[in-house]
């Protein structure tokens, strides 16, 4: 059992920093993108997008959520700490924005795509899509660095009634 925490620990450790590797790789993709100003640009940048997000992200973020449950629930200790829940919950918070960072912007640009193959596209709408996506991407990136740094340090979150009944 101990082994099996051990490699649960290693698991979780090192898809986080996956993750986050994933989410910087992103951010690169987005950083260095040109100009969009054809449906071949656009296009292109959206293929980049997808294959790290297919083979980085999500493989990361599963392994991440599925190490951390089991980690959770093979460790009694860490049934009853706060700061677990805490990770916990900010998990959650990573789950539902990687998703709407991921699926949202790609059904827009599906919707940009079928604007182009009208006849036009409309590069102001996907600069804002962009733009979007940034904001999306700091936020999950925040939310992985408090994650990891709630991890490492462990606060103690002390229970009110605990320490009601300490002072008394």
């Amino acid at each position: 059992m101990k082994h099996l925490r051990r490699f649960l620990k290693f698991m979780h450790t090192v898809t986080g920093l996956g993750l986050l590797g994933g989410l910087a790789a992103y951010m690169i993709v987005l950083g260095t993108a040109p100009e969009i100003s054809t449906l071949e640009q656009h296009a292109a940048l959206r293929h980049s997008l997808r294959l790290v997000s297919t083979w980085l992200l999500m493989p990361s973020m599963l392994l991440v959520l599925v190490s951390g449950l089991l980690a959770m629930a093979i460790t009694d200790a860490y049934k009853s700490a706060l700061w677990v829940w805490a990770k916990a919950l900010s998990g959650v918070l990573i789950i539902e924005a990687t998703f709407a960072g991921i699926d949202a912007p790609a059904k827009r640009a599906a919707k940009a795509y079928a604007e182009a193959a009208a006849g036009t596209i409309d590069t102001q709408r996907v600069a804002e899509l962009v733009h979007d996506e940034w904001m999306a991407w700091w936020i999950i990136l925040a939310l992985g660095v408090l994650n990891i740094a709630v991890g490492i340090w462990r606060p103690k979150f002390e229970r009110r009634k605990k320490r009601e009944a300490v002072e008394a």
